[in-house]
């Protein structure tokens, strides 16, 4: 209410600076008019700053129920990942608006299969269990994929000069979805998909905004790139202990 009432007197003193009569005057009210303004706007934002911070709170309490070393939240609040180390444990968290409860789909590590970075609906790093990493989201111009299935050479090279093209396409007109996807041992929703970066107009790569969410997109697909590693090299050393175990002296 408060606002409200000095954005009003913003609105009266710009008023005024039309009506009274001198020039010194006109500029006083300006002034005025502009100092009102620029406070209430200064105030309107520690509210908003400070009903985040708020927000944020809440959502990292009701996150404590699943114990977890590393989160990350939506900046809509709406959408987090947690990995729990101690439970081995991949948790993925979702609500409809910020008045509801999360609804919290879990996953050991071993059922994960594959995680990649897309970047406007193309696929700029992948790791599927089994399988090879990817480029580099960070990588100036963004890598091809490698692919699981080696293609022939020629073809190889075909896909790699569409993916450059891609790329100097998406320097010039900015960047409107980056997400990391998440294939998981779930019939009724294999694939989970994590919005970064989805703004309103196209960002460039250069932005402060663009670098941040890649930063944080990059991070987790390496997380997530480990724990596969992980569980394939356990499975090497398994299979070959049976091998050992089954060889004839």
């Amino acid at each position: 209410m408060i606002l409200l009432l000095f954005f009003l007197l913003s609105v009266f003193f710009f008023i005024l600076t039309f009506i009274v009569p001198t020039i010194g005057t006109k500029l006083f009210c300006l002034l005025l008019s502009f100092l009102v303004y620029k406070w209430g706007s200064h105030q309107l934002k520690l509210i908003e700053m400070q009903r985040d911070k708020e927000i944020k709170s809440e959502v990292e309490e009701m996150l404590e129920v699943y114990p977890h070393s590393q989160s990350t939240i939506s900046a809509d609040y709406l959408n987090a990942l947690m990995l729990g180390e101690a439970s081995q444990t991949f948790f993925v968290a979702k609500r409809e608006d910020i008045d509801s409860d999360f609804e919290v789909k879990e996953y050991l590590f071993n059922e994960i299969y594959e995680t990649s970075i897309e970047e406007d609906g193309n696929q700029i790093a992948l790791i599927s269990r089994g399988g090879l990493l990817g480029g580099s989201l960070l990588d100036g111009g963004g890598n091809s994929l490698v692919y699981l299935m080696e293609p022939e050479k020629a073809e190889k090279n075909d896909e790699d000069e569409d993916t450059e093209e891609k790329s100097d396409k998406s320097e010039e007109q900015g960047v409107s979805k980056l997400s990391l996807k998440v294939v998981v041992d779930d019939l009724s929703n294999p694939i989970i998909e994590y919005v970064f970066l989805e703004p309103e107009e196209p960002v460039a790569k250069d932005s402060d905004e663009y670098k941040e969410a890649a930063k944080l997109c990059k991070k987790w697909h390496q997380m997530i790139s480990v724990l596969i590693k992980r569980h394939d090299n356990l499975n090497k050393v398994v299979i070959k202990r049976y091998e050992n175990s089954n060889k004839v002296v």
